[in-house]
């Protein structure tokens, strides 16, 4: 771990600061990371996932929606239930985020040798499969 904290910390400053020139908050980043990885979510979820109440939720969606970075919709069985979606202006904010990451990333692994390269490629698969191990038994923390 303590080889990989460095490398984690230095790509979340690198993303911070591509959202920052994207005038994208973390918030944000966080709120469309979760709607990209489990789709459309109803309000209420996603005020507890941001950990905030409704109010703040909302004040932080509504600017989203401003953006066009995500849309509000009522649920077609209970019009009281406000589901929200990533759109594709978010999803293209996303995608290109992660290209920029991942330039960066192969940037840094052209100053591998080969040797260090497919030893480094064997390694993630490991890691990886590890991680799925994890999922599967549905250990979360």
């Amino acid at each position: 771990m303590d080889e990989l904290e460095p490398i984690i910390a230095g790509e979340r400053a690198a993303i911070a600061e591509r959202c920052h020139a994207r005038s994208i908050s973390m918030s944000h980043l966080h709120l469309m990371t979760f709607l990209e990885a489990h789709g459309p979510l109803p309000m209420s979820r996603v005020a507890e996932l941001l950990g905030s109440g409704l109010p703040t939720a909302t004040g932080l969606v509504s600017r989203m929606e401003e953006r066009g970075l995500v849309a509000r919709v009522h649920d077609t069985e209970d019009r009281r239930v406000v589901i929200l979606s990533l759109t594709e202006a978010g999803a293209a904010e996303l995608r290109e985020l992660n290209i920029s990451r991942r330039q960066r990333m192969a940037r840094a692994l052209t100053h591998l040798d080969e040797e260090q390269r497919s030893q480094l490629l064997r390694s993630m698969q490991a890691l990886r499969a590890a991680f799925e191990r994890m999922h599967a038994e549905g250990v979360t923390e």
